[in-house]
């Protein structure tokens, strides 16, 4: 299953699993890497209170193809459980396939594969358990250990090869190893999600253009066809995955997908970092020619004996030790009443009772283990509130049930509506009194008041540029773009009328250096300066421009791609591998840093009023701006919360579990607090621009009944549930999120297909 693994988030591409593979870029791509998005980690949507015999206590991850749930057996048995999506279920021979994946991965009986202990293909959603195992990811324990010396490269080697010996042995290709599903335990290390990969590889290639994997950890013969894809492109990904525990990236870079797949077809991999003794072992994992690679035996009998004691760090050690705590903790709690899944009807829909706390018998429960232990397991298991009780973030109880939270009223016709071009991971922003509709590859802009369109963006791009120049997004008063020429990287802006302002060379070749470093996203504006991420051969920066006269006011390395700036007034506030730093705007010197601010791989976000800094992951903490002083926390979960929008003196967030606050800025106090009545979409990662405030409501993207999206309109002053969109056949307008924007009393919506725009007044 594709889906983020129960061991940590797998930022380690910024793509999604299911990908439309592209044709081979014209012009040569940039031998640079770009800064990867942050994960789409956890959509966190409502869960329910069992699926099957299994008692469900948390949503683990989500992705493309359905959502990881933490369970319960009846026999006390800790399992993951991984529920596959509406859209899925309903193909053509999805059932039968499934069923004959799943009874083929129970026969899987190695050491170093989690067992598949049970499975339903006949029910509404299809579901499969596997034994839980409480280990982090490989790629969450290089992120937060570093990388593995050649013994520990051995022991992890040799428990892939023999998991995927046991896998082939029964017929069953995985075609989705990488970092994020190989769970490093005490004992070794584990292969998951496989099982299903052949009945839905099936199902996606009845969708043009579309394979299953995840790029960077692909093999050639899997991007060019999957239905070539065997054991042997397994041996392939082996290779990609011991490559990145080596050196913590993947052997073709990062990037765009495009990149990404033409270098794993074209081009050679990159195994600098790679220990001299494993280097021709990977090497010849890697080739492109299926044919030529060694089969999972020999890779297994080059490595040798091998002790999984290697792959433990003390910190390590520390991990599993907390996460077998949680796990014993979740075990010994009581079992929650059966609630039926099915909407209340009749009398009994508006009087449904609260379940018993079970985030109080956690606390309970923790107090004969550990704290540590009883913080994280109370968290852990906590379920959503009723709207009439007030959750307590901090750990206090909260009632839990299975049922849906009441509709909320449809919502007022549209002022004007307005077809969308079709883009790929399209977004949109107010630019002034225009609405730009923009991704990478092309940008559309609509006249605010009539949706009529505007104009098509286009650019000047300067000789030597090689490729499409590349859209960044809106950014205070401009429209940005990027483009490489090799020795230099430019940055480009154009305004509302659609005028090409400025094109501005913002990185160059140095001594020493290959190529000039490539301009990847803008960060922040404020005024005339604008900060941009970069990144090249010697790894990601940061830099600031004066885009009024081109001049590059500072820059820094930083030292990972977990960086997030904003930029506000005379300061620019620096997050960089969990230190948070306030700098001089035009300066860069630094002013101040706090240590710590952020667990490894939770890739928050920044905002602020001009004197609080809000830095939201799983949780909201507060900054003074002027010095760094730490003035207060709330919103304090274990799941990703939404980007904080400030708007007066209030900061607005939602979390996982369907909860929306409004947060008094300077004491961090809750305004209110409103459990939505359809489930939200919280993604987390780089597209997720939070809540859409304006002065009467906050609009928020939702999915509904069936995983339609739609968005739900609040009341800023008080939180009450006003209306919501749902549509649904044909006026869906696609699968995707919605895209939000207000201005005024008006309210912008997108979906896929069309932008519409509707009057926000509040009763």
């Amino acid at each position: 299953m594709h889906t983020p693994p129960y061991g940590g988030s797998d930022p380690t591409v910024p793509q999604p699993a299911h990908t439309t593979v592209p044709q081979p870029p014209a012009a040569a791509t940039r031998p640079v890497t770009a800064v990867p998005r942050p994960p789409g980690q956890v959509s966190q949507q409502q869960s329910p209170a069992r699926i099957g015999p299994y008692e469900v206590f948390q949503l683990l991850g989500e992705g493309g193809m359905g959502r990881v749930f933490l369970a319960r057996s009846p026999g006390s048995r800790l399992v993951a459980l991984k529920v596959i999506r509406p859209e899925y279920a309903e193909a053509s021979n999805f059932r039968g396939r499934f069923r004959r994946e799943a009874e083929s991965a129970r026969r899987v009986s190695g050491f170093f594969t989690p067992p598949v202990l049970d499975a339903d293909a006949d029910a509404p959603q299809p579901w499969l358990a596997t034994a839980y195992v409480p280990a982090p990811s490989l790629h969450d324990v290089v992120r937060s250990f570093g990388v593995l010396p050649e013994p520990a490269l051995r022991a992890l080697g040799a428990g892939l090869a023999e998991a995927l010996l046991a896998i082939h042995d029964t017929g069953i290709v995985h075609r989705d190893l990488k970092p994020g599903n190989v769970l490093v335990a005490e004992d070794g290390p584990r292969v998951i999600d496989f099982g299903i990969s052949s009945a839905v590889d099936a199902t996606q290639l009845t969708r043009t253009g579309a394979v299953m994997g995840t790029p960077g950890f692909m093999a050639p013969e899997q991007i060019v066809s999957s239905r070539e894809a065997g054991p042997a492109a397994d041996v392939f990904s082996l290779g990609c995955v011991l490559v990145f525990a080596a050196t913590g990236r993947g052997p073709f870079g990062a990037g765009g997908t495009a990149e990404i797949l033409y270098r794993a077809v074209h081009q050679q991999p990159q195994l600098d970092g790679v220990p001299q003794g494993l280097g021709q072992l990977i090497g010849s994992c890697l080739d492109k020619d299926p044919a030529r690679r060694p089969p999972a035996a020999s890779v297994l009998a080059a490595l040798g004996a091998a002790d999984p004691a290697a792959l433990l760090t003390e910190g390590l050690r520390e991990d599993l030790a907390r996460r077998e705590a949680h796990a014993a903790v979740l075990v010994a709690a009581p079992p929650v009443p059966m609630t039926s899944l099915a909407p209340p009807v009749g009398p009994l829909a508006t009087a449904v009772p609260s379940g018993p706390s079970r985030r109080g018998f956690l606390w309970i429960a923790a107090a004969g283990t550990t704290v540590a232990a009883g913080a994280g397991a109370a968290t852990l298991a906590g379920w959503r509130s009723k709207p009439d009780r007030t959750p307590d973030r901090d750990g206090g109880s909260a009632g839990t049930t299975g049922l849906p939270e009441p509709k909320v009223p449809a919502g007022p016709k549209p002022q004007w509506s307005a077809p969308l071009k079709k883009l790929e991971s399209g977004q949109l922003r107010l630019l002034g009194d225009t609405l730009v509709h923009w991704d990478q590859g092309s940008a559309y802009a609509y006249d605010a008041a009539t949706g009529e369109e505007r104009w098509t963006g286009s650019l000047r791009a300067p000789s030597g540029v090689s490729g499409d120049p590349k859209w960044l997004g809106v950014h205070g008063s401009m429209l940005y773009a990027e483009a490489w020429g090799g020795e230099r990287g430019y940055l480009f802006g154009v305004d509302a009328k659609g005028k090409q302002k400025f094109t501005h060379a913002v990185t160059r070749q140095g001594a020493g250096t290959r190529s000039a470093d490539s301009v990847e996203n803008v960060l922040s504006v404020a005024g005339s300066v604008t900060v941009v991420g970069t990144s090249g051969d010697d790894g990601y920066g940061v830099l600031a421009v004066d885009i009024d006269s081109g001049e590059v006011l500072w820059s820094r390395t930083v030292k990972g791609s977990d960086f997030q700036a904003y930029a506000d007034g005379s300061l620019c506030f620096l997050q960089d591998n969990g230190t948070l730093r306030g700098l001089g705007l035009r300066s860069g010197t630094e002013r101040w840093q706090v240590r710590d601010v952020i667990e490894p791989g939770a890739y928050p976000h920044l905002s602020t009023d001009g004197r609080t800094l809000l830095v939201t992951s799983t949780k909201v903490q507060a900054f003074r701006a002027a010095d760094g002083e730490r003035l207060w926390t709330a919103v304090n979960e274990t799941t990703t919360i939404s980007p904080a929008r400030v708007r007066g003196e209030r900061a607005y967030v939602y979390d996982g579990p369907g909860t929306v606050f409004a947060l008094d800025i300077q004491s961090g106090e809750q305004v209110w607090h409103t459990a939505s009545p359809v489930d939200l979409t919280t993604t987390g990662g780089a597209y997720d621009q939070g809540p859409a405030v304006s002065a009467s409501v906050v609009a928020i993207a939702t999915f509904a009944a069936g995983d339609v999206p739609g968005f739900v309109v609040l009341r800023a002053l008080d939180g009450k549930p006003l209306w919501a969109h749902q549509p649904s056949g044909s006026r869906a307008g696609g699968k995707n999120d919605w895209l939000l924007q207000t201005s005024g009393s008006t309210l912008f919506a997108a979906s896929e297909t069309t932008l519409y725009a509707f009057r926000s007044d509040t009763p």
